[in-house]
Order: structure tokens, then sequence, then C-alpha cells
């Protein structure tokens, strides 16, 4: 496909720091014997330079593939729905990612999704630090119509930054091929080094954002060209220990046979970063409230845990018998079957245990995957996958809303499993699967909450469930990855 230059010059302004920032954490457990995981590269990370706190970390699993990119892939199932893709996953329920392809390349990129940045970028063949050496990185000896503008960008990420060169080429993702704008980086700094991502695939809300998005985001392209519907998408979070990964992302519409009856949709709230923000009634644990108020939530497919003021965080886990607090994190018996639930949209939704219970700590502890950290206001909540991997999630911009559904039960004899293979040029294969209609079970049960137990603002709403599953994920390293690329490291 040919794109003439002035396609780049009305498109090729500058990707600003705002789009994206990188938050490093680093949770340490004081009263509990920690490790360090035999499996992993860690470093250290030092708290953010960017005053405004955008980000987190991704974890990941090595093995030496082509182009020395040390990263196990797990594939996903791929979805039966048109305008979709499989949303693959490193095996651990913390960095989710879809492979891509560009211009001429027959070569697949693994782009983290992140809903809170609208910037894509991919590493750059003429990036030479050690971080990209260990990717796969993407430039002019790939495609023949890859067009490199002199427009640079660069993305700041606290400890670490990615910097290059805005580019133009066809962008091939879920049956479509597109004209789309992108970060092209022949910098990155040695941070992403740990994380399993060849870049970023950005779903933000950037068109809400004044003056710092100026290359059309991939929705707005696939939006202003009709290729979809509408201006939307859903997307379905695969968890590890169900022992099937049919994750996916639909553009356009919503899979139906994903969710139970009506989406409950919640308008969003305007703010400056894009972000997909929305009111949070309350929380609790087994329908005891906690009586929060005046809170919100920023949903976010590319943050693993759940963040919020510590204030909030320890009185949500002290109605988890047996928990412990060490600063900002939390551990919690690993035999807790006790439902976190969360009131958006006058819907309780329960986070099953099998999510909010991470690895194992030793002496029967586990660390818990909802940190006491204010990321933002003292009001807002980070909600990450812990919470999405429980719900079907429609992010509609035509109608400035979020949607969320109790997703459907997924035939666990045709899905295919949960096998790592190393990430290669080759494309990816995966045993053929039925995604259930809509009519087939849910994965948890619709019950109400009864009315001396319910959350404020539920009082005439469904309770969705999703039964616990007592601790997951034992054993492997928790690692916190956030929309604008969260990387954390446990101690």
């Amino acid at each position: 496909m040919h794109i003439h230059p002035s396609t780049i010059a009305a498109a090729c302004l500058s990707l600003l720091p705002l789009a994206s920032s990188f938050y490093p954490y680093n949770p340490i457990y004081t009263d509990v014997p920690t490790r360090r995981s035999p499996d992993r590269s860690l470093h250290r990370v030092s708290r953010p330079l960017d005053p405004r706190g955008h980000s987190y970390s991704l974890p990941i699993r090595r093995t030496p593939t082509k182009r020395t990119n040390k990263y196990n892939i797990i594939t996903a199932t791929p979805p039966t729905q048109s305008n979709s893709i499989a949303v693959d996953q490193d095996g651990t329920d913390f960095s989710y990612m879809v492979a891509v392809t560009f211009g001429t390349s027959s070569e697949e990129y693994h782009m983290l999704v992140d809903s809170a940045a609208s910037n894509t970028w991919v590493m750059g063949s003429n990036c030479t630090t050690d971080a990209c050496k260990e990717h796969n990185t993407f430039g002019k000896g790939d495609s023949t119509s890859l067009i490199i503008s002199d427009t640079t960008f660069s993305i700041a990420y606290g400890t670490g930054q990615v910097s290059g060169n805005l580019a133009t080429d066809t962008f091939h993702i879920a049956g479509f091929n597109l004209p789309l704008t992108f970060g092209l980086a022949n910098n990155v700094s040695n941070d992403f080094g740990s994380y399993p991502m060849d870049g970023i695939l950005g779903l933000g809300r950037g068109d809400s954002t004044s003056n710092t998005i100026a290359a059309p985001s991939l929705m707005d392209v696939l939006s202003s060209k009709s290729l979809i519907k509408s201006k939307l998408f859903g997307i379905h979070l695969s968890r590890t220990s169900s022992g099937v990964n049919d994750g996916e992302l639909d553009f356009g519409a919503p899979n139906l046979g994903r969710y139970d009856g009506a989406l409950n949709y919640i308008p969003t709230i305007s703010n400056t970063d894009g972000f997909w923000e929305i009111a949070a009634d309350d929380a609790g644990v087994d329908g005891k409230k906690l009586g929060l108020t005046s809170r919100s939530a920023i949903i976010d497919t590319g943050t693993s845990f759940i963040l919020m003021p510590n204030d909030d965080a320890v009185a949500l886990h002290k109605l988890i018998p047996g928990f412990t607090q060490g600063g900002e994190t939390f551990t919690v018996p690993c035999s807790s079957t006790q439902v976190v639930q969360l009131v958006l949209g006058g819907v309780t939704y329960n986070v099953s245990a099998a999510d909010y219970i991470g690895h194992s700590l030793g002496g029967g502890a586990c660390a818990s995957n909802i940190i006491g950290r204010q990321t933002f206001g003292p009001t807002q909540w980070l909600v990450g996958d812990v919470f999405l991997k429980n719900v079907y999630t429609v992010f509609d911009f035509d109608s400035s809303r979020l949607g969320f559904g109790v997703k459907g039960q997924v035939n666990t004899a045709s899905a295919t499993t949960l096998t790592a293979v190393p990430f290669s040029t080759t494309p990816l294969v995966s045993g053929s699967s039925t995604i259930l209609s809509k009519s087939s079970p849910p994965t948890g049960t619709t019950a109400p909450t009864p009315a001396s137990q319910q959350l404020p603002g539920a009082s005439a709403s469904p309770t969705h469930s999703v039964a616990a599953a007592g601790c997951a994920s034992s054993g492997a390293m928790l690692a916190l990855s956030m929309a604008f690329f969260i990387p954390a490291i446990f101690l």
C-alpha cells in the first residue's frame, strides 16, 4: 500500500509524554519471608521522576527465540467473531498482548493492550539498547511500505523513556489493513528489557485530551474510515488458573456470547488525561459494605492490580480474616474464600479469590493483588486486570461510557489450553475452539445480595458472581503492569 507523504505531514506533529508514562513500583513485604523468583531477571527501580506518576510494571518469562527475543508468549484461541483478535498473555495474568504485523513484514509483534494511552509505538530496528536486542524490532529492512518522518517523539516513563521518530505504514490487526501513524522507537531504556511486549497498542480516549495527541489513534482511523459499526471495543481477559487461554479483543461490536443479559453501561467522567474513568459507588467483601462515597475508578487493561488510597485498601482488607499489612502491600491467607466486591453503576461485581490472591509468600500467606497506593487523586482507584478478568468490558468512545457484563463460560473441551510457546516470526497456531453462544451457562451465578448486606447503590441490582478459587498464581512472581505501563518488582 502506497502512503503519500502528505498523510504523514497531516498526522505527524508529536506524541507527547502526557500520553503515557512509566511508574516503577517495588512492593516489599516486610512482615513475611520474601524471595526472588529464580526464573526472572529483576532489578531495583526508584520512584518515578514524573510527579504526575503515571505507570507501572510487567513481569516476564524468558526463553531464547529469533532476534534474541527472550520471552514466552501464551497464545490464545483465535476468536470466532469478525473484527476480533486473540489476546495473548505471559502465563501469569500480568501482561495481556495482541500480535500484529506492519506493512509488508511477516514478523509478528506483541503489543501491550493499553486503555490508558492512545499512542501506539513499536521498537525500531535502529535501536541499539539492550532492551531492543531482546525484542522483535521493526524498520526499513522489514517493510518496503514504511515511511519514516523527521518528526520525533519522546515519552517519559519515570526512570526510563522511549523516543524516536513517527512513522506510517499499513497496520494489520483483527483482519483490518489500514494506514496508521505510530512511534518507531529508536531509543528504549533498559527498563523495557524485563517485559515481554515489543510495543504498546494505545486504546485510550485521546480525543478527550487537549493538544496532546496529534496522530490519529487506531480507534480514530477505524472509525473515520467506517471500518467498524461503532467506535468501541470489547475485551475479555483470560485467567491462567482456568486452564484455558481464550482472551479476545473485539472491535466495533461486543461479543454477545461473552456475557449474559444486557451490559451495564456507566457514563465516563471527563478528565484531561483521556482515562476511562467512572464513578465508583462503594466496595466491600462478602456483602459487607465499607460505606465509601465520592470515589471514582480508572479502568485500565494495562494495569495488573487494583490500586487504591491506603485508607480504602486497609478498610477493605480488614474484612478479610487473617490479613496483614506491610506499608502499602498486604497479605491474605492463601486459603481465603472471601469475595471482594466493587459497586459500579449500581451493580455489585464480585472479584474472585483466584484473582485478588497472588503468589505464595510462605507460611500460608499469599500476596494480595490489591495495593494501598494513591496513584492519582485521594478518591481515585486504579482498577486493572484483577477486576477485569471477572467481567466482559466494552469501551464506548461515541457514547462516552463503559459497559460491564458477566462473562459466559468457554467450552473447555475445545478451547486452547495454556501452553507456553516461543514467540517467533511464524504465525501462531492454536487449536480450534468454539465460543459458546449467549445462552451458554455463565462462569458464575447471578443472584441478588440480601437487602441487609447490600452495598450502597446496589439495592435493586443483581450481584454478578464469580466463584472463588483459592490461592491462584502460587509461586508466580507478582508484578504490576499499568496502562501507561507498570513495572513492579516484588522482593
